[in-house]
């Protein structure tokens, strides 16, 4: 069974590593595993850990983890600042692909400040884990006085819109980006 707890610096490789193998790109180009880091994983790690939980083995190996931004407006504005330079380095497509992304987080802001990420190792899905990532993190942004969160989806990933329904959230518009979930609680 699965430990939920607070993200720690010591996390750090093994949820780059999970994020990497989950988005399919274990094996992908040094600049494809670059930008999948930046736009999906090392800002909410960098810039908001106090954010982040992860969830563990008995051996205190992270095996899945939720990933959180608390406000759109200072996520666009460090994200633009201190991730973007790098993403248009890597190449103009990565650059215009980042720039579509934070759109399809950020087009909802006003219902939806919180948008987040979720990973769990394959192996270790279908056990409610997820569900525990989701509910720790609602009660988190809760604590601090939100009361909403969003999520973007792929439009293929039939069984993560299936899990993300199943736990209470409602599809708010689907685009070649991908699907944007929402909840309110």
């Amino acid at each position: 069974m699965a430990t939920i707890r607070p993200y720690d610096v010591k996390d750090r490789d093994r949820v780059q590593a999970l994020c990497l193998t989950n988005a399919g790109c274990a094996e992908a180009s040094a600049d494809m595993q670059q930008y999948i880091l930046n736009m999906y994983c090392n800002y909410y790690i960098d810039c908001e850990p106090e954010n982040c939980f992860v969830a563990v083995d008995d051996y205190d190996n992270a095996i899945g983890y939720i990933i959180c931004a608390q406000n759109c407006d200072y996520y666009e504005k460090r994200f633009a600042e201190d991730y973007l330079p790098a993403m248009l380095e890597l190449g103009l497509k990565y650059y215009v692909d980042a720039k579509l992304d934070i759109i399809s987080h950020t087009m909802f802001k006003n219902d939806y400040a919180a948008h987040l990420h979720i990973d769990i190792l394959d192996g270790y899905r279908g056990q409610g884990i997820g569900t525990e990532l989701i509910d720790t993190l609602k009660n988190h942004l809760r604590s601090k006085g939100l009361r909403s969160v969003m999520l973007v989806v792929g439009a293929d990933n039939d069984g993560g819109i299936r899990f993300y329904e199943r736990n209470g959230f409602e599809k708010l518009i689907t685009t070649h980006l991908g699907v944007a979930m929402g909840i309110h609680f």
